[in-house]
């Protein structure tokens, strides 16, 4: 599925980076338009930067007349993402395929949006003022309620913020062309650009971090709802369910392991714990088993082909998947959940992938209007 929704140019640069180095031939057989059509969105698309033409080879069994590949700009063009978790804010430069090119790591001085966001903002006018490639936007990603259309952050309960207006902040301290969007939400909408599951016409994806959150699409398209308010699932499953999902995030769960004697301070520390005490083990066993339950309800209501688990422990933790497929299985219709049941293709460059698909994804919906904004101005 190359695009959904999207304009011709969008569903061309897509089919570009579905096959890498493709002639227009392909391109109008994956984007599904004439060959006319390819043809003038091609155009538009070299000259704004973001194809270029490769040179020409031979057709198959050198009939024909020989044809010149098309690829992505990929040295030319990056993007700037800076992802809000709970307790750093990560700032990255992506390419225009989604490759993580550099990621840098800022500690929240406190809860306070105004230190968060101004850490974040120096970072970037810094990167800014080495980075040689043409900045296409920036992309932010936080967890909780964000409204994507209004820019701003409704509510996040971990770091107690309340109607931040993120994108204004960002928008006036930069000089970047800004987008905010969930984390979950951005993540879902990079599974369906680089991803292995970008075939799925319905995807669900949940996210076990310090904030519990799940996006869905459904033809391909990632639901918002009024005011980007989609994605809640504290009262999904009821009382009991909703009542054993706050204890279910990362800083539970090693609050948790240290009631046990454990010495940790981290999930990563907590992982490495995993390895040698079954009491770890059964801490990330049990929050699969609770987010199990959600994903079972998410299962029946959505019947997606695919769901995107991100919680580093799935792979890192023995018996964790099983918890999780264990849970699907016994309280939901499906009775295979081990083939639509995937971890997220971006282990250990979730928070960086997150943040660029936030600009990536409206790259790839309408690339000519994402490029024709102005040009950077350096603060």
């Amino acid at each position: 599925m190359v695009a959904t929704g999207g304009t011709s140019a969008g569903a061309v640069l897509r089919a570009v980076l579905e096959g890498g180095v493709v002639p227009r031939s392909a391109v109008a057989k994956v984007a599904g338009l004439s060959p006319a059509t390819v043809t003038m969105q091609v155009r538009a698309l070299v000259e704004a930067g973001l194809l270029v033409e490769q040179a020409e080879t031979a057709s198959p069994a050198g009939m024909g007349r020989p044809h010149s590949p098309l690829a992505l700009h990929t040295a030319g063009n990056v993007v700037i993402g800076v992802h809000i978790a709970a307790e750093q804010a990560t700032v990255t430069v992506l390419d225009i395929a989604g490759a993580v090119r550099l990621s840098h790591r800022i500690p929240h001085p406190g809860l306070d949006p105004g230190e968060i966001l101004a850490g974040a903002a120096a970072e970037v006018r810094r990167l800014l003022s080495e980075l040689s490639e043409r900045v296409i936007g920036l992309g932010v990603a936080i967890g909780g309620w964000v409204d994507s259309s209004a820019g701003s952050v409704i509510d996040h309960g971990f770091l107690r913020w309340r109607n931040v207006a993120v994108r204004q902040y960002f928008s006036d301290h930069t000089g970047l062309p800004v987008s905010l969007d969930s984390h979950t939400r951005s993540l879902l909408h990079a599974e369906q650009l680089f991803g292995k599951v970008r075939h799925a016409s319905a995807t669900v994806a949940l996210f076990a971090g310090n904030v519990i959150d799940v996006a869905f699409a459904v033809h391909g398209r990632v639901h918002y709802g009024p005011r980007s308010a989609a994605g809640a699932i504290t009262r999904l499953a009821g009382g009991e369910v909703a009542e054993a999902l706050t204890e279910c995030t990362d800083r539970a769960l090693v609050a948790r392991a240290q009631r046990e004697g454990l010495a940790v301070k981290t999930i990563p520390d907590l992982i490495v714990a995993a390895g040698r005490h079954e009491v770890a083990r059964e801490l990330f066993a049990g929050r699969a088993r609770v987010l199990g339950r959600a994903v079972a309800v998410l299962v029946d209501l959505l019947d997606p082909d695919a769901v995107v688990i991100v919680d580093p422990a799935l792979v890192r933790v023995p018996g964790v998947r099983a918890a999780y497929l264990d849970t699907v299985r016994r309280y939901s219709s499906c009775e295979r959940p081990e083939e639509i049941v995937t971890e997220s293709s971006f282990l250990g460059k979730v928070l960086e992938v997150a943040a660029g698909a936030v600009v990536l994804q409206q790259l790839y919906s309408d690339p000519l209007a994402v490029v024709a904004t102005p040009e950077v101005a350096v603060l």
